[in-house]
């Protein structure tokens, strides 16, 4: 259940990348989600009936209205959150064939060493049908980044002045740069300072 806490709020930190096809509100989900989350699946497991079992309905709940659910406020996101919560937390996630995608399992392992070594093994880049979405969200989503480096580019250009002659902006930051320079004091010399603090005494013991 741990992990599948884990997977789920990775799920819902990367959709945001993809604008408006992951959630229609960016909302700020954080660490304190998940810790939150983790603290409700570990008392919820404490105070467990063993004959009931885990009383999935309750954990669907908290996942998908309390915990991650507070933040949400747009009514298809929070129908989005709460299918994620309700396909994912149930007895199914148990079985040995149960995967949130294809490749995308929960592994058997007995040490955090080994849950790491298998995180190791995933994909460097996950694609967009690991987070639900169609694989076309790829593309905006590239898009997008190419959009935002172009006009990074584009900001950071030599512009010229409107006369045509004038300065550029790049030749206004470094003649100011330039005359801050000239005001500052020489540079001290390390020994001629230290002569001097010994000669007022600073440094007699």
């Amino acid at each position: 259940m741990l992990y599948a806490v884990a997977f789920l709020h990775s799920v819902v930190q990367e959709r945001r990348k993809f604008g408006p096809l992951g959630w229609n509100i960016p909302y700020e989900f954080n660490q304190a989600d998940f810790t939150a989350t983790v603290q409700f699946v570990q008392n919820h497991l404490d105070d467990m009936d063993p004959k009931r079992g885990v009383s999935w309905g309750t954990v669907c709940y908290m996942i998908g209205e309390v915990q991650y659910g507070g933040r949400v406020t747009d009514d298809f996101d929070k129908i989005l959150l709460n299918t994620c919560a309700k396909v994912w937390f149930r007895d199914a996630m148990f079985n040995k064939n149960f995967c949130f995608y294809k490749g995308y399992v929960i592994p058997e392992c007995n040490t955090l060493e080994q849950y790491q070594a298998y995180i190791e093994t995933l994909p460097l880049t996950d694609t967009p049908e690991v987070f639900g979405l169609h694989a076309n969200a790829d593309v905006s989503y590239q898009s997008k980044v190419a959009r935002e480096a172009l006009e990074t580019i584009l900001n950071i250009q030599p512009k010229d002045s409107g006369g045509g002659s004038g300065e550029t902006r790049e030749s206004v930051v470094y003649r100011q740069a330039q005359e801050m320079l000239d005001k500052l004091p020489p540079d001290y010399l390390p020994h001629e300072v230290k002569a001097r603090i010994v000669k007022y005494g600073a440094l007699a013991p």
